[in-house]
């Protein structure tokens, strides 16, 4: 399997592991959800299955955010926590989601099917080898099925970010992740929307964790509309390219 990796500079000081039993989740699975029904009584029992093949102690959290059809009864009638985000955006379920998680791996998918759950078994056989697995459809191996006009903004993105940082990787925009929970417990997060994902790998890059790309297949949402507006969040991404940049070169 093709891999990309960050090399780092310099090693983090992170908080020590958190201890675990039989009864402790190995795994914890964040989807943020709004208005996602449908997609959830296909995918909860996805990753439910893919769980059990591999015979892990999984928890699954749905951070609900504000949903006006039946998401929140079919995730708990399904075996999922349900857990309310108090700040805006697809930030602030991330938010919601990690301080809700317990196990020491903690995984981020998005609620519509275009996340696979039978790619956790690439992340869990890798889980000790980087502080963040990034599922990249850029890395060779990796593919994106999408529209031409998402294509080209999200490898506009990508890139810009990658060169303006000096970060090596090609996918610093996928949602579909798995942390060690010790790093993501000392971040400290500032963005809201999507450009939250940026923030938390330049930080974990800057406090010298271990990032790796895996190669991924990314399909299109299975059903409803997609909540993730790139133009209408530019202004947002901007911002914390700059505040990522001073971060990134001490300025």
């Amino acid at each position: 399997m093709t891999l990309s990796t960050v090399p780092t500079e310099q090693s983090a000081t992170l908080p020590t592991g958190i201890s675990t039993n039989e009864s402790t989740p190995e795994i914890s699975v964040v989807i943020p959800a709004l208005n996602e029904q449908e997609n959830l009584e296909l995918l909860l029992p996805l990753i439910q299955d893919t769980a059990a093949q591999l015979e892990l102690r999984t928890e699954i959290i749905v951070v609900d955010g504000g949903s006006h059809d039946d998401t929140q009864m079919v995730a708990q009638k399904l075996g999922a926590r349900v857990v309310e985000q108090n700040e805006r955006g697809y930030g602030g379920a991330l938010l919601a989601g990690f301080a809700a998680a317990s196990a020491p791996y903690v995984v981020t998918m998005d609620a519509d099917l275009s996340h696979p759950p039978k790619f956790l078994k690439d992340f869990w056989e890798q889980r000790q080898e980087a502080d963040l697995l990034v599922a990249s459809r850029y890395v060779p191996g990796g593919r994106a099925d999408m529209g031409i006009g998402r294509r080209i903004l999200s490898t506009v993105l990508n890139r810009t970010y990658a060169l303006l940082l000096g970060i090596r990787l090609r996918d610093l925009s996928s949602g579909f992740r798995m942390y060690q929970q010790q790093v993501i417990r000392k971040l400290d997060l500032q963005a809201r929307d999507f450009d939250v994902l940026e923030e938390i790998l330049v930080k974990i890059y800057v406090a010298g964790g271990r990032i790796r790309e895996v190669p991924f297949h990314y399909q299109v949402r299975n059903s409803g509309e997609s909540h993730a507006k790139l133009i209408k969040f530019g202004w947002a991404y901007l911002k914390t390219l700059l505040r990522m940049c001073r971060l990134r070169y001490g300025k």
